[in-house]
């Protein structure tokens, strides 16, 4: 099973749905308020973004081991966030279209480094580590809900 491929299709879905509802916005004056849609969707991308900076540091067995606690805990985050979304005012098509144009480039950008990691992971077969794919298929499976 490549787990890099299979991981990055429900992360891109996951990241679709983010940008469908609502990451770096432009500035934004102190009057300007943002919507609790915008800032779900900016804990999301920070949530993808701590996903790429864990699976970056394997470089060995020894780190591989290590990422697999830390990437336990970002699929957990990544369910709870996953919910959340559900639970969100619907969005204008305007505010909607506003907010792909704000975050899809950025999500697009950290969903290419995570898939870009995974295969250099997944062609290392995983540092001789057992943990670290059960750990990402745990993250596919929270990205899946």
């Amino acid at each position: 099973m490549n787990i890099a491929a299979t991981a990055t299709l429900p992360l891109l879905l996951c990241a679709a749905l983010a940008a469908d509802v609502a990451a770096p916005a432009p500035q934004q004056t102190e009057a300007q308020e943002v919507s609790p849609a915008e800032n779900h969707i900016r804990a999301g991308v920070l949530i993808l973004a701590k996903i790429h900076d864990e699976l970056a540091k394997v470089q060995d067995r020894d780190t591989a081991e290590a990422a697999v606690a830390p990437l336990m805990r970002l699929g957990e985050e990544l369910t709870l966030w996953a919910k959340a979304t559900s639970a969100l005012p619907p969005l204008s098509d305007l505010e909607r279209m506003e907010m792909e144009d704000r975050y899809m480039p950025v999500i697009k950008r950290v969903n290419e480094r995570i898939k870009s990691q995974g295969e250099r992971i997944a062609a290392a077969e995983f540092y001789g580590s057992r943990n670290l794919p059960a750990a990402l298929v745990h993250i596919v499976q929270a990205t899946a809900q």
